[in-house]
């Protein structure tokens, strides 16, 4: 899934114009690279010299990664998603892709707000899948990104094995700056391990519904989530209670509610659960992710996107053109 949105147009541009150079194959950690695809994975060594020859380092793709939405504080984030457009949109997602919604829901548990409301953040609903190469994306940030270089790298392996396996041209495929793919922006390596093939005509992630809302409901599936149980629940913090320390910890629900934090959800005393801070225009409100929240975070490893999702998906059901911040404790 693509981790990072980038929602500024003018950045964007600003980004687009700076210079890119050419990867060179000489270099240790390529030719590493490049023997360990031929030896692990028999892929032809000339082909990926040409490959990575010819792909360019874009620093704007460096600067993009680090420069996240999810940085954002959460009044200036939601109204990023949280729209009477992308509201309307998702309404008219859910009508018009109903039979492979439910089929997903009926397979694996996952409502169809849930999935529109990822789709809807992710590609707004499949318009915008990304306008990067995706071969560019992930070699700029596997060889000119030392921080995160050994993660894209193994990106970068599994999107030459899903292009060889799905007969793709790893050149012509376009992408999120940080390589992610199709309506649902899933990184290589989690198209490899969660695409469903739908329909029998193998998996595509990127044209065909009934394989991309598959492919969501099964990713979450997978990490755990619990059919029919609620997202997360607005939370009271007394002033006597330290929030920053239970900030960003996974404790049991009694232990959380011990801490003196006061939360209404119908979980069980010993479901994970953590604190989360928001900050609006008129200062810090609380949640409390319950477990299907981490589900969400395991597609982006934010609270903001997982309670951003959560609440878009809610008006979703709701069928509401108003977007405020209400709470969100989705049932399932």
């Amino acid at each position: 899934m693509n981790r990072i949105v980038l929602p500024l147009l003018a950045l964007g541009a600003l980004l687009a114009a700076l210079p890119a150079r050419a990867l060179d194959v000489g270099k240790p950690d390529v030719h590493a690279f490049i023997e360990k695809m031929v030896k692990e994975h028999h892929y032809p060594r000339a082909r990926l010299v040409h490959l990575l020859g010819a792909t360019e380092i874009d620093q704007g793709i460096i600067r993009a990664i680090q420069h996240p939405a999810e940085a954002l504080p959460w009044y200036k984030y939601r109204a990023i998603f949280i729209t009477p457009a992308r509201i309307a949109a998702g309404k008219k997602f859910v009508g018009e892709r109903a039979k492979p919604l439910d089929h997903a829901w009926n397979t694996y548990g996952v409502p169809p707000e849930i999935v529109a409301a990822l789709v809807g953040m992710e590609s707004y609903y499949g318009r915008h899948e990304g306008s990067h190469s995706a071969l560019t994306a992930l070699a700029t940030l596997a060889f000119g990104y030392p921080r995160r270089a050994s993660f894209f790298r193994k990106e970068l392996a599994d999107y030459l094995l899903l292009c060889r396996q799905n007969k793709l041209d790893p050149t012509a495929l376009k992408g999120s700056y940080a390589g992610a793919l199709g309506a649902g922006q899933f990184m290589p390596s989690s198209y490899l391990a969660y695409a469903v093939d739908a329909d029998g005509g193998g998996s595509d992630l990127f044209s065909h519904w009934a394989d991309i809302t598959a492919s969501v409901a099964h990713y979450l599936a997978s990490h755990g989530w619990r059919r029919g149980e609620p997202v997360a629940a607005p939370a009271a913090v007394p002033g006597n209670v330290d929030a920053t320390s239970l900030e960003g910890r996974t404790l049991a629900a009694r232990a959380l509610r011990a801490k003196g934090v006061v939360f209404d959800a119908p979980v069980a005393a010993t479901a994970p659960v953590r604190l989360v801070r928001t900050m609006t225009r008129k200062g810090p409100k609380y949640w409390v992710g319950l477990p299907n929240f981490s589900v969400l975070m395991s597609y982006n490893n934010s609270p903001l996107y997982a309670l951003a999702a959560t609440q878009l998906a809610s008006h979703i059901e709701a069928e509401t053109d108003s977007a405020p911040d209400t709470p969100a404790a989705h049932q399932g």
